[in-house]
């Protein structure tokens, strides 16, 4: 019964510009079902020399009202996100997982930021991808239905969502660094 959502995309800036523009992609006006951010731990790894930072992201996704009745969803919900940079393979690793509601429905998150030359052209720019895990795990038997209509939503919303971020992360990488076609 598990949904999975998966993307690729290609941003048209160099990896250092994209990572830089993820640490600073909240707040902006794409995302604003996204509340809050906070980072409850951040190190650097002596051998490796990366930086792990572990951030509880506040989330306002607007519940459907027969899945607040069935489960007591809440309006706001929380996210565990983990961020690994490492600065010498050029790579940006995030995973997270949802606190909220976990008992009925686990969503994790894998995404990578790497290094990548354009298809079309010789511009170094950024690649993107997602892959989330969407599943009910509390709803069986008569309720599994429920289950299943659970994920579609959570599915679409996820979808809506990611669409959101894409554009989030545009918009800062514009507002930092200009359009991909200005001379940087």
């Amino acid at each position: 019964m598990p949904t999975t959502f998966a993307q690729e995309q290609e941003f048209s800036y160099p990896w250092h510009e994209t990572a830089n523009a993820v640490w600073n992609k909240y707040p902006n006006p794409h995302a604003e079902h996204v509340v809050s951010v906070d980072v409850i731990d951040q190190s650097i790894d002596r051998e490796s020399g990366q930086l792990r930072t572990e951030r509880i992201i506040g989330v306002r996704q607007g519940a459907p009202g027969w899945a607040k009745r069935l489960i007591g969803a809440s309006e706001d919900t929380y996210v565990r996100e983990v961020v690994m940079v490492n600065p010498f393979t050029k790579a940006v690793q995030m995973t997270s997982t949802n606190l909220s509601l976990s008992q009925y429905m686990l969503v994790k998150e894998y995404i990578t930021y790497t290094p990548h030359i354009a298809t079309n052209q010789q511009l170094p720019v950024t690649l993107f991808n997602q892959v989330a895990d969407i599943s009910c795990t509390g709803l069986t038997g008569i309720l599994a239905g429920a289950a299943r209509k659970v994920e579609e939503w959570s599915y679409t919303r996820f979808r809506d969502n990611a669409a959101k971020g894409r554009s989030g992360l545009i918009s800062v990488l514009e507002a930092m660094y200009g359009s991909p076609s200005s001379t940087r």
